[in-house]
């Protein structure tokens, strides 16, 4: 597999990347309704990568991975960052990329005095984000897909 390099993004990479979100999530099967309502919410914020919350994994110049936080904010359980998202290419599936993307974005969460990083998941992902550590609490309503639930994830940080 060729060198993988993790960096920032610059907004002439956020059309590879958000074509990228989306090859990732077509990867499971839905179907293009399915899709097209995903394409209007699954996207990299260009705020977030400005402000350093969001980094992509490279390789020989095509994006293989991407990792996307929120801003911390206060919970129940104390401070919290979200993952707001995470994706690999399908070709870099089961490569080690995702563990390495969820370790930055752990890293990240930490050093903003998080206690939890929250985790709204695809059904799909529920067992990469477990394996990872990370301790499933419900189900929760698509706010974008009738009669669809999403697992709710929490990585205690302490």
């Amino acid at each position: 597999m060729p060198e993988t390099t993790l960096t920032r993004l610059e907004p002439d990479q956020f059309d590879a990347v958000n074509a990228m979100i989306l090859r990732s999530k077509a990867f499971w099967g839905y179907d293009a309704d399915m899709m097209a309502k995903m394409e209007t919410v699954l996207r990299l914020d260009p705020e977030a990568a400005r402000q350093g919350r969001a980094i992509a994994a490279w390789q020989t110049g095509a994006p293989m991975g991407l990792a996307q936080i929120s801003a911390p904010y206060h919970s129940d359980t104390g401070l919290a960052v979200m993952l707001d998202l995470l994706f690999i290419a399908p070709e870099a599936i089961g490569s080690g990329l995702g563990k390495q993307l969820y370790d930055w974005a752990l890293e990240q969460a930490r050093m903003a005095d998080a206690v939890t990083l929250h985790i709204l998941s695809d059904p799909h992902a529920r067992g990469f984000y477990t394996a990872m550590g990370a301790s499933f609490i419900e189900d929760r309503p698509s706010k974008l897909i009738p009669d669809r639930t999403l697992p709710w994830l929490e990585h205690r940080l302490s």
